[in-house]
């Protein structure tokens, strides 16, 4: 670029080799409302310079018109608008997001606080296209001259699009993964290829389907190390190689692996061949804390081809001539089990390969042209002809599913065609290269998994129906337990002594423990199966949590528990179900008085995360170990830890609990330490009302 003759002051405040000081000493300043630069105030000066020669991005909006001054690290931030930018008002550079951005600098003028903000989203104009959003960590504060006027503002950004995209991602992915979990172990224990889940360094049996424990022979293996429930793999090195895959996270594949198995009554050894895959599992964290065994045993594949391959060595032995060499060349090559074929630029088929044509049942001229049409499904014509000629009018490659008559097995068979277009110099097509593969095998296991998973979703319900049928079943006999104990509590039925009320007090605990219980199946069950409703409204934090404190007080005075008084702010809502809410945190201050010794402490906070409330309880109880964080949300577990060992139930309350979060659009998570007590957080969305 060409430079401006410039005064000492110029070259001074913008020296360095540096592309923008460059751009500033060939900038004619006094044609713009800053003026000549001689005549800028000390403190505008002072920091130009200083953001010139900053690696970080940084902008400064001077003057009045909050003209644009920036260095080489910003660039990347205006994108398409550099260079242009350099000089120019705000307005004009930032049009699209100026609606968003200028309160800003008005506050500050005001003498309103500078500005943070992280990860602040912008829609911008910075490359070609449309609009795209935009992520941001920045800061913008005021400069001010000797008499304290702002006449500038400075401005320090950092990008961090690429962070935010992936932490949404991420945590998008990690709810899929949930929801598909639990029909994912229904489907796999009935798929036709064997599987099973190793946990920890001994390699715990979790789960294994029906066809793992057929392979074994069905032996009692879940819950033991693969050491102690199948011995005999030790020595083969199987478990070392569990070892290495957990240890350094790379998946090992077996093809036709040899292994020895125990079967019968008698231990008595039995060979088997397996094509397997030693897959690692990773927890949310990035830990590696399993593996996954998946395969199937092709123990008869591999008997047959061995046979196949004895007589083979046979046939080898007997043939001594470069015909029967010729013979067995050309065998193999029919054997390929590719259909080989060619076509000329406008579609009409010029070749195809003999082992084709005989799987058709056709002479090769017989195919040629359009007579393939011939031996492709009356039902499939249209859609296949109609892809082809799209490919053949756009060169795109071609890919089509379609079923082909196959005269080996007197039916129509799937199969998946594939081509290419071959071109010139100048590009025009010259030859369409295509194969069809026989894919009839994965048409059928795909049916089947669709058939599996279709059954599992029934199962699913049939089990919320039955649940929820059994729970208003068992609270007709409740009530009227309740009834008559208080009709002979009233004396209806004679005087009642002192030691009868006392039995009669227990017969009410124990009816409403037992009315809680069923009343937790019965949520359980609605939640299952999607029937129970929610009013969503924004609802006060402050009222929710102390009215659940107010119903806790009593347990917490006679179990001589500390409440530690909380922070929330009087106007922060929620949005969320109010019932529902207060029913998560009587379930999470119950947990926390169940756990927590005499003494002890349990600790409400609120805080606040841009556009979330967390909400938590936090005690002083005996914590739960590190293995057993994960089950305490699965439904009918109970951990075992005890202080307080006489409140049974289903183990169902926090499985409820975060079910109930995750309907309302939060969370229910959980930290805790053995010996250091646990806390629960309960995240729901922010109301801004």
């Amino acid at each position: 670029m060409t430079e401006l003759a410039v005064s000492p002051e110029t070259a001074a405040l913008f020296a360095g080799d540096s592309e923008l000081a460059q751009r500033c000493r060939a900038l004619d300043w006094s044609a713009t409302s800053l003026g000549p630069v001689d005549d800028w105030p000390t403190a505008l000066r002072t920091a130009v310079r200083m953001a010139l020669e900053c690696p970080f991005p940084i902008n400064m909006w001077c003057g009045p018109e909050l003209l644009l001054i920036y260095n080489d690290a910003y660039r990347d931030v205006l994108g398409i608008k550099h260079p242009a930018s350099l000089g120019k008002p705000g307005r004009e550079v930032w049009g699209e997001i100026w609606p968003e951005i200028s309160p800003m600098f008005d506050v500050i003028r005001r003498g309103g606080s500078p500005v943070y903000a992280e990860n602040a989203r912008f829609i911008m104009e910075r490359e070609s296209g449309p609009p795209r959003e935009a992520w941001f960590t920045f800061s913008l504060s005021p400069i001010r001259d000797e008499s304290g006027d702002v006449i500038a503002f400075l401005n320090v950004a950092t990008e961090t699009t690429t962070r935010v995209r992936a932490e949404r991602d991420a945590q998008e992915a990690r709810a899929a993964a949930e929801r598909a979990e639990g029909q994912l172990r229904d489907v796999f224990s009935q798929a036709p290829a064997f599987m099973a889940v190793l946990k920890g360094p001994s390699h715990v049996f979790e789960f294994a389907n029906e066809a793992y424990v057929h392979l074994v022979d069905h032996r009692d293996i879940i819950g033991k190390p693969i050491a102690d429930a199948l011995p005999e793999v030790f020595a083969q090195g199987f478990v070392d190689l569990l070892d290495r895959v957990l240890a350094s996270g790379q998946a090992h594949v077996g093809r036709a692996t040899p292994v020895r198995l125990k079967r019968g009554a008698a231990g008595e050894s039995s060979l088997r061949y397996l094509d397997f895959v030693y897959q690692p599992l990773i927890d949310a964290r990035g830990d590696r804390v399993g593996i996954v065994v998946h395969g199937a045993d092709v123990t008869d594949a591999v008997r047959a081809r061995h046979e196949v391959e004895r007589l083979w060595v046979e046939s080898e032995q007997a043939r001594a001539n470069v015909q029967a060499s010729e013979a067995r060349y050309r065998f193999l090559a029919d054997a390929i089990p590719v259909q080989v074929w060619t076509a000329t630029p406008d579609g009409a088929l010029d070749h195809v390969s003999d082992l084709t044509a005989k799987y058709f049942g056709q002479t090769p001229a017989q195919l040629i042209g359009e007579g393939w049409l011939a031996v492709l499904h009356p039902d499939d014509v249209a859609a296949t002809t109609g892809r082809w000629e799209q490919s053949l009018g756009s060169g795109a490659p071609y890919e089509a599913e379609y079923r082909l008559w196959s005269a080996a097995h007197a039916s129509y068979r799937w199969h998946l065609a594939r081509a290419t277009a071959q071109r010139d110099d100048h590009g025009a097509i010259i030859r369409w290269f295509g194969t069809n593969t026989e894919i009839e095998e994965q048409k059928r296991a795909e049916r089947e998994l669709q058939r599996l998973t279709m059954e599992a979703l029934e199962a699913n319900r049939a089990k919320s129906d039955f649940l929820a049928a059994m729970s208003h079943e068992l609270r007709t006999p409740l009530n009227a337990i309740g009834g008559y104990a208080q009709l002979i509590e009233m004396g209806l039925r004679g005087p009642v002594t002192d030691e009868q009320r006392v039995d009669l007090l227990k017969i009410q605990r124990s009816k409403n423990h037992l009315d809680g219980l069923v009343s937790d199946v019965l949520n359980f069950a609605k939640l299952g199966s999607g029937k129970i409703d929610f009013r969503v409204r924004p609802i006060s934090v402050r009222q929710t949590v102390d009215a659940v404190i107010e119903m806790v007080a009593p347990q917490l005075v006679q179990k001589a528990l500390r409440l530690e008084s909380y922070a929330a702010l009087n106007d922060g809502h929620i949005l969320a179900d109010a019932d529902r809410t207060r029913q998560i945190l009587l379930n999470v201050f119950a947990n926390a008085l169940k756990f927590t010794a005499p003494g002890g402490t349990i600790t409400p906070d609120v805080c606040v995360e841009p556009g979330l409330v967390l909400i938590s309880v936090r005690d002083t109880g005996i914590g739960i170990p590190t293995e057993q964080l994960d089950r305490i949300f699965e439904p009918f577990i109970q951990v075992r830890r005890s202080v307080d060992s006489s409140d049974h139930g289903f183990g169902l309350g926090l499985a409820i609990s975060r079910q109930l979060a995750r309907a309302m659009g939060g969370d229910l998570t959980v930290r805790s330490e053995v010996g250091r007590g646990s806390t629960f957080t309960l995240t729901l969305p922010r109301a801004h009302i």
